[in-house]
């Protein structure tokens, strides 16, 4: 066996065996389902006002949510920016080496995921909103850390809990370090232009240039950037695929059922395939579900905690209407486009076997267009990442002046794109496959994770009174409001 055969053996060893167990991966689905009770089915019930208090803000005059300004951001720049944290590198090239590991079926565990995955992002950034503390230059901060801080340190006096925050600072600073960005980015153009290594490569170098003048700018760059990118490419993104789905009605039909009917008779790819069990398929379909849309992970709270709104669970809408976008619709579509064409067979994964699949609808120039796709979608999850990177150094460091934040925050953004960029040259010198190499992110992800599960069950209570409470004081009034207004509409 050689030096790759051993690496890929202790990584899938580590992330499947030890981190992303069996137990943990039902426990997290059971967290979800958890909340999901405890909120009585909210993101099932209230859908609709998680539509129109979402994504309907958009087309209304008037919004409940203060606008943006000074150094806080609305909550379409706060939506904006987390989906262009999750959108791209997770549900593209992650969804394809989930495929690649774990068959069609990994995509129903997803489901499964993100339909309790709404519930548990929507906690998260309730508690963020709850919890959240203006720092000592006026601007709101806010992460797992905070609610843990506040909610089970300060209040309830459980000392211990200090390690848990800590913990999960750090373990989430490891993310401006391990990023799948370069590497994804260097693998789609190479597939798409049929580049050498050495072309690859210096797509990534001009991706890493590009990275680091956007977030060189601060939160608000990052924002106005999301703003104004994030729609176009999920619109342009949605018409390749839909076309590709709606063209063969019948495969598409097939790709649906093969997607449950692997899920509980899983079954192995040609290549790179870790184990052909039910439970192996769960374990990486939720692995990546959380790395897709991040619920579970702490991550996206963090810009959301930047938002005025008139109650935490206002915001927490957002939370819900991510998972769903992001899973539910992105990954799906990036799904059904992978075993349709059959090239999730391979067993490679990553971007490459989405381009192979474009590429077998509309010839050399889809590869290209997916290569073009993935680098704007790895700008902005890149981007939309160091969007939260004030708010971690921020917890780490919360009794020291500004100017010392402000330094550790440069020196990550500064030295984390090279990090990223030297393992992409590492993997792409060893001819490392994609399903493998996703490995490392699904070990980097896992840490942050195991503490966001303990904190978000210790301080459920909190999370159902506020829901309940914005259930009782704002929407149902709300609903009453609309419906009275449209009788008088009816009477005139």
């Amino acid at each position: 066996m050689n030096i790759g055969d051993q690496i890929e053996h202790l990584l899938e060893y580590v992330a499947w065996t030890i981190l992303w167990n069996k137990y943990f991966a039902v426990m997290f689905l059971v967290l979800g389902l958890y909340l999901t009770i405890g909120l009585r089915f909210f993101q099932f019930r209230r859908f609709g006002d998680i539509m129109r208090n979402t994504i309907g803000t958009l087309f209304r005059k008037k919004d409940t949510v203060k606008k943006e300004s000074g150094n806080k951001v609305s909550s379409f720049g706060a939506f904006a920016t987390a989906l262009g944290s999750t959108v791209g590198n997770g549900n593209i090239a992650g969804v394809a080496s989930a495929i690649a590991i774990g068959g069609p079926g990994a995509i129903f565990w997803m489901w499964m995921c993100a339909l309790v995955g709404m519930a548990t992002k929507m906690s998260e950034i309730v508690l963020t909103q709850t919890y959240k503390q203006v720092d000592n230059t006026g601007v709101p901060r806010g992460s797992a850390a905070y609610y843990i801080q506040k909610g089970l340190v300060e209040e309830r006096g459980w000392k211990w809990c200090k390690v848990l925050s800590t913990t999960f600072s750090i373990g989430l600073l490891c993310a401006f370090y391990i990023t799948p960005g370069p590497y994804v980015v260097a693998e789609s153009v190479q597939a798409g232009f049929n580049l050498s290594r050495t072309g690859a490569i210096l797509f990534s170098c001009a991706y890493v240039t590009i990275q680091l003048t956007v977030i060189n700018g601060g939160i608000k760059r990052i924002v106005k950037f999301a703003e104004s990118i994030v729609p176009i490419m999920v619109i342009a993104y949605f018409a390749v695929a839909f076309f590709i789905i709606l063209r063969d009605v019948p495969a598409t039909f097939e790709a649906l059922k093969s997607i449950f009917y692997y899920a509980f008779n899983p079954t192995a790819a040609v290549g790179g395939f870790a184990g052909a069990s039910i439970m192996m398929t769960l374990q990486v379909g939720v692995a990546r579900s959380v790395y897709s849309n991040e619920a579970g992970w702490g991550s996206a709270p963090i810009i959301h905690a930047a938002v005025e709104v008139d109650h935490p669970a206002r915001q927490g809408l957002w939370g819900a209407f991510e998972v769903f976008v992001d899973t539910m619709i992105v990954c799906t579509i990036t799904g059904l486009i992978v075993v349709i064409s059959g090239v999730w067979e391979t067993g490679e994964g990553g971007a490459g076997s989405v381009g192979k699949a474009l590429s077998q609808v509309f010839g050399p120039i889809g590869g290209m267009a997916l290569a073009v796709f993935i680098f704007v979608f790895a700008i902005t999850t890149s981007t939309g990442w160091y969007a939260y990177l004030e708010a971690l150094v921020g917890y780490i460091v919360r009794d020291k002046p500004a100017a010392v934040r402000m330094k550790i925050v440069k020196f990550i953004t500064r030295t984390g794109p090279f990090f990223g960029l030297s393992a992409t040259m590492f993997f792409f010198a060893n001819g490392t496959v994609p399903s493998v190499a996703w490995m490392v992110l699904d070990i980097q992800s896992a840490i942050p994770v195991y503490v966001n599960v303990i904190a978000l069950t210790l301080l459920s209570p909190v999370i159902f009174k506020k829901v309940r409470e914005f259930e009782t004081d704002f929407l149902d009034p709300e609903k009453a409001a609309r419906e009275a207004a449209r009788g008088k509409l009816g009477k005139e």
